[in-house]
């Protein structure tokens, strides 16, 4: 009985030391992959519409290439940014490059929202990232330039919680030119803290980036991400885990022990019989 009793207080630690899967698998792509994110790509055919643009406004064609990569420890940035790649952990996303040729490319993950996402320190729902964007400043119209846009939305409720597009040489933004590069622009690490409503909760919310070259083919635009999911994540950390205990563990751990309790019960009354 002893026995049973220390198995089920071991089994009991370990659940509570269990890091929780937080929203978003793979969040900070330290599989070294896209693993559970969809990539695509596009033809840039020129945003629509009047300032300030939105997720409308994209015009994107079928075609080009995905891009993108998973760059480790020791990248360079492609156009001499001085963005520290990684962000976090030992990998970081980058979506499109700085190839030319009018295209487009994005990422994409949904994943419901569970308490396991909830910040302890406020009682709040919380997804949370971290961007950093590159876009070659060619002087086009603003419908022609190089942009990017990110985007989280709820998708059960087709609700926008957080958005941010800019495209190269929009005023306002906190852009500046690549000491090296002056034609080029550069945002650096950005993070990002969206604070979900309760009323969201077990509804399946979108993350969704997109960066694109110019309409006119000649110039580009690309974006870093990491560090996705419900915990703040620092510059520089070494992982990205959120070590918290989720419905699931906790819902596993009264499994076991019920089932536990039951099977030594069952034991010590077959032992008097």
């Amino acid at each position: 009985m002893k026995s049973i009793v220390r198995a089920i207080c071991a089994a009991a630690g370990f659940a509570a030391c269990t890091p929780a899967m937080a929203i978003f698998t793979n969040g900070g792509f330290e599989s070294g992959t896209f693993g559970s994110w969809t990539t695509g790509s596009g033809i840039n055919t020129g945003l629509t519409g009047a300032q300030p643009f939105t997720s409308a406004s994209i015009g994107l064609g079928s075609g080009g290439s995905f891009r993108g990569s998973v760059v480790t420890t020791g990248a360079v940035e492609l156009s001499g940014a001085p963005i520290t790649l990684p962000y976090s952990g030992t990998y970081t996303a980058r979506v499109n490059n700085a190839d030319t040729g009018g295209i487009a490319n994005y990422i994409t993950q949904a994943d419901v929202i569970t308490n396991a996402d909830r910040d302890a320190a406020d009682g709040k729902l919380h997804v949370r990232f971290a961007y950093a964007v590159v876009l070659s400043n060619p002087g086009h119209s603003p419908s022609g330039q190089p942009y990017f846009f990110i985007r989280v939305r709820n998708v059960t409720k087709n609700t926008t919680l957080f958005e941010d597009f800019s495209f190269a040489g929009q005023t306002g933004t906190q852009f500046v030119p690549i000491p090296s590069n002056t034609s080029t622009l550069y945002l650096n690490w950005k993070p990002a803290d969206v604070v979900v409503p309760d009323a969201d909760l077990g509804d399946s919310i979108e993350v969704y980036l997109l960066a694109s070259d110019c309409q006119p083919t000649g110039h580009t635009g690309y974006a870093y991400l990491d560090g996705f999911g419900s915990a703040v994540v620092t510059q520089g950390a070494t992982a990205t885990v959120v070590p918290t205990l989720s419905e699931s563990a906790l819902l596993g751990l009264g499994a076991l022990l019920f089932g536990s309790a039951l099977f030594a019960t069952r034991r010590s009354r077959a032992g008097k019989a």
